[in-house]
């Protein structure tokens, strides 16, 4: 099971990495992922300096879950 996480979390830099390359197929996918990785919230919480923290929860599932299943939704609607 361990073997699979470096291939999952290259699958799924190289989705972002195109996505933000303009791949909009690949763009679709990590987006997807994204979604469920940080459990589809991410909050900001601004800083007196003027700067931003974000505050997520993680869902190590969902890494676990596509790389075992060995596939990826693209995003669109079923």
């Amino acid at each position: 099971m361990l073997s699979i996480l470096p291939r999952a979390a290259e699958l799924y830099r190289r989705q972002v990495a195109e996505g933000l390359d303009g791949n909009a197929r690949e763009a679709l996918k990590a987006r997807v992922f994204l979604r469920e990785w940080f459990t589809g919230k991410i909050s900001l919480e601004p800083q007196p300096d003027g700067g931003l923290i974000a505050h997520w929860n993680e869902n190590a599932a969902a890494l676990l879950r596509t790389a075992a299943l060995g596939t990826s939704g693209s995003g669109g609607r079923i």
